[in-house]
């Protein structure tokens, strides 16, 4: 009998015992990731090619052996457009086509929700956004910050690519998250296309907050994750007056990536901007930080230059040279794929962008410097500008990219060739086109060439 009575006691213990473990795990190990609302679906983990997310240069119009691209914004409104209802279908099919594009998406969040909004800013916050959707949204700083941290949370963990509860079918995971765009063109000014460049409405204050609350959220859900700093606009001083704030209050603690742009780049800014702001990393120690050029638009956004040749030297010098001087990536604002074609016409001329001088350029870029390890300086000259507006512009550059065992000369300027150069030798203009030559033929100018041993 007693024997009975201590089996008994032991079933009803280990019964106690296996409900205890399994609210434990509901409650707590589900609502860890998220998703305790949620069934937890288990899929394979994804991840990015290292060799590919060391590459330097933007995809343009699906051009082969390259793959970056800040390719999205992810609006906040667009996903929970009423509070609690969420639409995930529009990243999806995103992240699809990136999947056949074999794009790495370099992601913009926008934390702006007009049902969130609504609750504490005024029509003073609209901005226009997506005219096709007839889209007006307030962007302001999140009303309620915990309602804004819950959804990034939930947008992490579906695109992070760890194998729980992610996009069904996710190939290309989000690692790499931006947050916002240029928060300090807050409305008064125009874009290239005569939009308005209103991003955000809020004090630097405002802004370090968001970024702090997004940096924990994203490293939280997905420590492999990595935070860019939301575009700074450019060096000028409207721009740099927003950010010192940020900064000043340990503001680099909460981005990986630091980011500038570099606008309708002249030939007095062949650097873009990337000179005068390492030194403005540099005041707050944060010259560690890897530099992104997010926005690099050479000229003006929608009219052609009058002198193309001059635009695409500009085109490689400037590439080259912010390269040299400490860039990590450049994403191009592919201009010269929309010029005279800005009323939807695009689409009928592709054939003819993809084979424009302009594109051989870019093409020709990507195929000589796109998957460099090291540059080494032989020698250069180049002026720098006080005025905010100018960066650096360069005279003389002589570089030698390095991949591996592989070499490449990149040299402009009025100056005799490197003595390591010598014989035969490979010699390429920026459109691509190579012909063998001795170095005893070459006669240097302001055109940049490229140079590979033979």
């Amino acid at each position: 009998m007693k024997k009975n009575v201590l089996i008994l006691f032991f079933c009803f213990l280990s019964f106690i015992f296996g409900g205890l473990m399994t609210y434990i795990y509901l409650e707590y190990i589900q609502q860890d990731k998220g998703n305790n609302d949620e069934e937890t679906i288990l899929s394979d983990k994804k991840e990015l090619d290292e060799d590919k997310v060391k590459t330097h240069l933007s995809k343009v119009d699906g051009a082969k052996g390259v793959y970056w691209q800040r390719a999205m914004d992810l609006f906040w409104n667009d996903i929970e457009n009423s509070e609690g209802e969420y639409d995930w279908s529009m990243v999806d099919d995103r992240l699809e086509e990136f999947r056949k594009l074999e794009v790495y998406p370099l992601v913009i969040i926008k934390p702006f929700a007009n049902w969130d909004q609504d609750k504490c800013h005024g029509e003073e916050y609209i901005a226009q956004y997506d005219q096709k959707k007839g889209g007006k949204i307030k962007v302001g700083k999140p009303c309620n910050m915990d309602d804004y941290k819950n959804f990034l949370k939930k947008a992490v963990e579906r695109y992070d690519g760890d194998g729980i509860n992610d996009m069904p079918d996710l190939e290309i995971p989000i690692k790499y998250w931006e947050i916002m765009n240029e928060p300090c063109m807050q409305g008064g000014q125009t874009g290239g296309m005569g939009e308005e460049l209103k991003f955000f409405v809020g004090s630097s204050e405002d802004y370090l907050e968001i970024l702090k609350a997004s940096y924990e959220v994203i490293k939280e859900t997905d420590p492999e994750a990595y935070v860019v700093q939301g575009g700074q606009a450019g060096m000028q001083d409207q721009f740099t007056r927003f950010w010192n704030p940020i900064f000043k209050n340990s503001g680099c603690n909460y981005f990986d990536i630091a980011n500038i742009h570099s606008i309708s780049t002249d030939e007095d800014r062949e650097d873009l901007y990337v000179i005068k702001f390492k030194y403005f990393l540099k005041e707050y120690n944060c010259e560690s930080k890897p530099i992104w050029v997010t926005e690099l638009q050479i000229g003006a956004l929608a009219e052609k230059p009058e002198n193309l040749e001059n635009f695409e030297t500009l085109l490689v010098k400037s590439t080259v040279f912010s390269l040299s001087k400490g860039a990590d990536k450049l994403f191009y604002i592919d201009n010269w794929m929309f010029w005279d074609n800005v009323k939807g016409q695009r689409d009928e001329n592709i054939d003819e962008l993809l084979d424009s001088s302009t594109h051989k350029v870019y093409l020709n870029l990507i195929d000589k410097l796109n998957n460099f390890e090291t540059i080494e300086i032989l020698n250069e000259d180049f002026e720098e500008y006080e005025d905010d507006n100018r960066g650096a512009h360069s005279n003389i550059g002589q570089y030698k990219f390095i991949n591996d065992s592989k070499f490449v000369y990149i040299l402009w300027g009025r100056e005799s060739i490197p003595s390591e150069l010598v014989g035969d030798v490979i010699v390429t203009d920026i459109y691509g086109e190579s012909k063998v030559m001795n170095i005893s033929e070459i006669v240097l100018d302001d055109r940049p060439v490229f140079i590979e041993l033979i």
